[in-house]
Protein backbone atom coordinates (compact mmCIF):
# COMPACT_ATOMS: atom_id res chain seq x y z
CA UNK A 1 0.00 0.00 0.00
CA UNK A 2 1.22 3.21 -1.17
CA UNK A 3 1.69 5.64 2.10
CA UNK A 4 0.81 9.18 2.72
CA UNK A 5 0.40 12.29 4.53
CA UNK A 6 -2.71 11.73 6.74
CA UNK A 7 -4.35 14.43 7.95
CA UNK A 8 -7.84 12.55 8.71
CA UNK A 9 -8.18 10.95 11.76
CA UNK A 10 -6.18 8.11 13.32
CA UNK A 11 -2.43 7.52 11.79
CA UNK A 12 -1.18 4.23 11.13
CA UNK A 13 2.50 3.36 10.92
CA UNK A 14 1.81 0.79 8.17
CA UNK A 15 -0.08 3.37 5.79
CA UNK A 16 0.93 7.00 7.12
CA UNK A 17 4.34 9.38 7.17
CA UNK A 18 4.35 9.80 11.06
CA UNK A 19 6.44 11.41 13.39
CA UNK A 20 8.86 9.24 15.48
CA UNK A 21 6.64 9.46 19.27
CA UNK A 22 8.30 6.79 20.99
CA UNK A 23 9.48 9.45 23.20
CA UNK A 24 6.29 10.59 24.38
CA UNK A 25 5.09 7.27 24.58
CA UNK A 26 7.62 5.83 26.66
CA UNK A 27 6.97 9.29 29.42
CA UNK A 28 3.19 7.98 29.04
CA UNK A 29 4.01 4.61 30.04
CA UNK A 30 5.83 6.20 33.70
CA UNK A 31 2.08 6.87 34.27
CA UNK A 32 0.66 3.98 33.64
CA UNK A 33 3.23 2.00 35.23
CA UNK A 34 3.06 4.19 38.44
CA UNK A 35 -0.82 3.10 38.56
CA UNK A 36 -2.32 6.43 37.79
CA UNK A 37 -4.98 7.78 36.20
CA UNK A 38 -5.10 11.02 34.19
CA UNK A 39 -6.43 13.09 31.46
CA UNK A 40 -5.26 13.65 27.72
CA UNK A 41 -6.78 17.32 26.88
CA UNK A 42 -5.72 18.62 24.06
CA UNK A 43 -7.19 21.20 20.75
CA UNK A 44 -9.12 19.07 17.86
CA UNK A 45 -6.32 17.45 15.81
CA UNK A 46 -3.80 17.55 18.35
CA UNK A 47 -3.17 13.80 17.80
CA UNK A 48 -4.99 12.36 20.89
CA UNK A 49 -6.44 9.45 18.88
CA UNK A 50 -2.97 8.70 17.50
CA UNK A 51 -1.10 9.10 20.66
CA UNK A 52 -3.99 6.32 22.39
CA UNK A 53 -3.28 3.88 19.04
CA UNK A 54 0.34 3.99 19.20
CA UNK A 55 0.10 3.80 23.41
CA UNK A 56 -2.57 0.49 22.87
CA UNK A 57 -0.01 -1.11 20.60
CA UNK A 58 2.80 -1.02 22.86
CA UNK A 59 0.84 -2.31 25.66
CA UNK A 60 -0.49 -4.87 23.76
CA UNK A 61 3.52 -6.09 23.71
CA UNK A 62 3.49 -6.58 27.49
CA UNK A 63 1.33 -10.03 28.70
CA UNK A 64 1.01 -7.97 32.06
CA UNK A 65 -1.68 -5.80 30.16
CA UNK A 66 -4.77 -5.52 28.75
CA UNK A 67 -6.03 -2.43 27.03
CA UNK A 68 -9.87 -1.96 27.16
CA UNK A 69 -9.72 0.86 24.45
CA UNK A 70 -13.73 2.73 23.86
CA UNK A 71 -14.76 6.10 22.67
CA UNK A 72 -17.98 7.70 23.73
CA UNK A 73 -18.16 9.37 19.56
CA UNK A 74 -21.13 8.09 17.94
CA UNK A 75 -22.58 5.78 20.79
CA UNK A 76 -25.85 8.38 20.93
CA UNK A 77 -27.86 10.82 23.54
CA UNK A 78 -30.10 7.91 24.59
CA UNK A 79 -27.16 6.21 27.32
CA UNK A 80 -27.00 9.49 29.21
CA UNK A 81 -30.18 9.93 30.05
CA UNK A 82 -30.50 7.19 32.81
CA UNK A 83 -28.32 5.47 34.90
CA UNK A 84 -29.55 1.80 34.19
CA UNK A 85 -29.06 2.65 30.29
CA UNK A 86 -25.75 4.06 30.84
CA UNK A 87 -24.36 1.38 33.02
CA UNK A 88 -25.68 -1.16 30.73
CA UNK A 89 -24.11 0.27 27.73
CA UNK A 90 -20.62 0.81 29.29
CA UNK A 91 -20.00 -3.29 29.83
CA UNK A 92 -21.64 -3.37 26.11
CA UNK A 93 -18.88 -0.86 24.82
CA UNK A 94 -16.21 -2.49 26.60
CA UNK A 95 -17.22 -6.16 24.96
CA UNK A 96 -17.44 -4.88 21.80
CA UNK A 97 -13.87 -3.40 22.37
CA UNK A 98 -12.64 -6.59 23.11
CA UNK A 99 -14.62 -8.76 21.32
CA UNK A 100 -12.16 -9.80 18.16
CA UNK A 101 -9.71 -10.31 20.38
CA UNK A 102 -10.70 -11.54 23.46
CA UNK A 103 -13.77 -13.25 22.66
CA UNK A 104 -14.15 -14.95 25.65
CA UNK A 105 -13.78 -11.83 27.93
CA UNK A 106 -16.36 -10.40 25.54
CA UNK A 107 -18.64 -12.89 26.60
CA UNK A 108 -18.55 -12.83 30.35
CA UNK A 109 -19.25 -8.94 29.90
CA UNK A 110 -22.49 -9.27 28.15
CA UNK A 111 -23.66 -11.83 30.64
CA UNK A 112 -22.60 -9.46 33.54
CA UNK A 113 -24.47 -6.45 31.52
CA UNK A 114 -28.12 -8.48 31.99
CA UNK A 115 -27.94 -8.15 35.70
CA UNK A 116 -27.12 -4.40 35.81
CA UNK A 117 -29.07 -1.87 37.19
CA UNK A 118 -27.41 1.02 38.82
CA UNK A 119 -23.85 1.93 39.25
CA UNK A 120 -23.14 -0.08 42.34
CA UNK A 121 -24.00 -2.99 40.21
CA UNK A 122 -21.20 -1.52 37.24
CA UNK A 123 -18.75 -1.38 40.38
CA UNK A 124 -19.37 -5.01 41.39
CA UNK A 125 -18.80 -6.20 37.63
CA UNK A 126 -15.85 -4.62 37.00
CA UNK A 127 -14.17 -6.31 40.08
CA UNK A 128 -15.22 -9.17 38.86
CA UNK A 129 -14.01 -8.50 35.03
CA UNK A 130 -10.65 -7.39 36.86
CA UNK A 131 -10.13 -10.63 39.16
CA UNK A 132 -11.47 -13.09 36.33
CA UNK A 133 -8.46 -11.56 33.83
CA UNK A 134 -5.68 -11.54 36.57
CA UNK A 135 -3.47 -8.84 35.03
CA UNK A 136 -3.53 -4.92 34.49
CA UNK A 137 -6.10 -3.92 32.73
CA UNK A 138 -5.75 -0.21 31.23
CA UNK A 139 -8.78 1.99 30.44
CA UNK A 140 -8.86 3.83 27.79
CA UNK A 141 -11.98 6.30 27.18
CA UNK A 142 -11.45 8.78 24.08
CA UNK A 143 -13.66 12.19 23.46
CA UNK A 144 -14.91 11.98 26.91
CA UNK A 145 -16.52 15.54 25.55
CA UNK A 146 -19.30 13.96 24.51
CA UNK A 147 -20.81 13.30 27.66
CA UNK A 148 -18.64 15.68 29.75
CA UNK A 149 -22.03 18.34 31.03
CA UNK A 150 -23.92 15.34 32.04
CA UNK A 151 -24.55 14.28 35.45
CA UNK A 152 -24.46 10.30 35.07
CA UNK A 153 -21.02 11.00 33.21
CA UNK A 154 -19.75 12.47 36.77
CA UNK A 155 -21.52 9.75 38.58
CA UNK A 156 -19.30 7.04 36.44
CA UNK A 157 -16.43 9.22 37.69
CA UNK A 158 -16.96 9.20 41.03
CA UNK A 159 -17.87 5.51 41.01
CA UNK A 160 -14.28 5.13 39.31
CA UNK A 161 -12.39 7.39 42.04
CA UNK A 162 -13.89 5.32 45.01
CA UNK A 163 -12.73 1.75 43.31
CA UNK A 164 -9.46 3.46 42.64
CA UNK A 165 -9.33 4.95 46.79
CA UNK A 166 -10.52 1.66 47.91
CA UNK A 167 -8.10 -0.44 45.51
CA UNK A 168 -5.04 1.55 47.03
CA UNK A 169 -6.48 0.70 50.65
CA UNK A 170 -6.66 -3.06 49.29
CA UNK A 171 -10.18 -3.08 49.66
CA UNK A 172 -11.48 -3.37 45.87
CA UNK A 173 -9.82 -4.46 42.47
CA UNK A 174 -10.36 -2.23 39.52
CA UNK A 175 -8.64 -1.05 36.90
CA UNK A 176 -4.46 -0.17 36.71
CA UNK A 177 -4.65 3.07 34.96
CA UNK A 178 -7.20 5.03 33.72
CA UNK A 179 -7.13 7.31 30.64
CA UNK A 180 -9.80 9.60 29.91
CA UNK A 181 -9.08 11.75 26.07
CA UNK A 182 -10.90 14.90 24.70
CA UNK A 183 -10.45 18.88 24.28
CA UNK A 184 -11.47 19.79 27.78
CA UNK A 185 -10.22 18.93 30.99
CA UNK A 186 -12.66 17.00 33.01
CA UNK A 187 -10.60 17.38 36.24
CA UNK A 188 -12.51 20.91 36.38
CA UNK A 189 -15.67 20.21 35.04
CA UNK A 190 -18.10 23.04 35.11
CA UNK A 191 -21.80 21.46 35.35
CA UNK A 192 -25.29 23.10 35.32
CA UNK A 193 -27.61 20.01 37.07
CA UNK A 194 -30.50 22.28 36.17
CA UNK A 195 -31.68 24.76 33.74
CA UNK A 196 -31.58 27.67 36.47
CA UNK A 197 -28.44 27.21 38.35
CA UNK A 198 -25.40 28.61 37.79
CA UNK A 199 -22.78 26.99 36.42
CA UNK A 200 -20.75 25.12 39.41
CA UNK A 201 -17.36 23.08 39.39
CA UNK A 202 -18.22 19.87 40.23
CA UNK A 203 -15.50 17.18 38.87
CA UNK A 204 -14.99 14.18 40.71
CA UNK A 205 -11.89 13.68 38.98
CA UNK A 206 -9.37 15.27 41.46
CA UNK A 207 -7.44 12.13 41.91
CA UNK A 208 -6.46 12.65 38.39
CA UNK A 209 -2.28 13.08 37.47
CA UNK A 210 -0.97 16.19 35.82
CA UNK A 211 -0.52 15.10 32.45
CA UNK A 212 2.71 17.21 31.25
CA UNK A 213 3.98 15.36 27.93
CA UNK A 214 4.37 17.79 25.02
CA UNK A 215 2.55 16.55 22.55
CA UNK A 216 3.25 19.19 20.00
CA UNK A 217 6.28 17.97 17.63
CA UNK A 218 9.86 19.00 18.13
CA UNK A 219 12.26 19.77 15.09
CA UNK A 220 14.08 17.11 15.63
CA UNK A 221 10.32 14.54 15.55
CA UNK A 222 9.58 16.02 12.50
CA UNK A 223 12.79 15.24 11.22
CA UNK A 224 11.50 11.56 11.78
CA UNK A 225 8.48 11.92 9.76
CA UNK A 226 10.62 13.11 6.52
CA UNK A 227 13.31 10.71 7.11
CA UNK A 228 10.14 8.45 6.59
CA UNK A 229 9.35 9.93 3.82
CA UNK A 230 12.49 10.28 2.10
CA UNK A 231 13.41 6.71 2.64
CA UNK A 232 10.18 5.74 0.91
CA UNK A 233 9.87 7.96 -1.78
CA UNK A 234 12.65 8.57 -2.31
CA UNK A 235 12.85 12.55 -2.05
CA UNK A 236 15.54 14.62 -2.12
CA UNK A 237 15.61 17.43 0.53
CA UNK A 238 17.25 19.41 3.35
CA UNK A 239 15.90 17.69 6.41
CA UNK A 240 17.31 20.54 8.41
CA UNK A 241 15.93 23.10 6.98
CA UNK A 242 12.25 21.97 6.38
CA UNK A 243 12.35 20.42 9.69
CA UNK A 244 13.34 23.96 11.36
CA UNK A 245 10.55 26.12 8.87
CA UNK A 246 7.58 23.27 9.64
CA UNK A 247 8.07 24.09 13.42
CA UNK A 248 8.42 27.89 12.42
CA UNK A 249 5.26 27.89 10.79
CA UNK A 250 2.83 25.62 12.84
CA UNK A 251 4.79 25.42 16.41
CA UNK A 252 4.64 22.00 15.90
CA UNK A 253 0.86 21.68 15.76
CA UNK A 254 0.77 18.02 14.63
CA UNK A 255 -2.30 18.92 12.40
CA UNK A 256 -0.97 21.58 10.77
CA UNK A 257 3.01 19.73 9.68
CA UNK A 258 1.12 17.29 8.34
CA UNK A 259 -1.45 19.14 6.51
CA UNK A 260 1.92 21.50 5.06
CA UNK A 261 3.91 18.45 4.34
CA UNK A 262 0.91 17.15 2.45
CA UNK A 263 0.30 19.79 0.42
CA UNK A 264 4.22 20.05 -0.72
CA UNK A 265 4.24 16.70 -1.49
CA UNK A 266 1.28 16.50 -3.33
CA UNK A 267 0.17 19.65 -4.77
CA UNK A 268 3.63 21.71 -5.17
CA UNK A 269 6.88 19.54 -5.42
CA UNK A 270 6.98 17.91 -9.07
CA UNK A 271 6.87 14.26 -9.59
CA UNK A 272 9.34 13.78 -12.00
CA UNK A 273 12.16 15.93 -10.24
CA UNK A 274 11.26 14.09 -6.42
CA UNK A 275 12.74 17.53 -4.96
CA UNK A 276 11.28 19.97 -2.09
CA UNK A 277 12.81 23.61 -3.51
CA UNK A 278 13.48 25.52 -0.82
Amino acid sequence: MKKRFNVTGTCIPEKHYMVDISDKIKRIMNFIEDEEYFVINRPRQYGKTTTLYMLERSLNKNEDYLVVSISFEGVGDLIFEEEQSFVKAFLEIMADSLYLQHENLASFLEEEKKNLANFKDLSRAITKFIVKVNRNVILMIDEVDKSSNNQLFLSFLGMLRNKYLLRNAGKDRTFHSVILAGVHDVKSLKLKIRPDEEYKYNSPWNIASDFDVNMSFSKKEIGTMLDDYVKDKGVELDKKYFSDRLRFYTSGYPFLVSKLCKIIDEKIMVEDQLKWEK
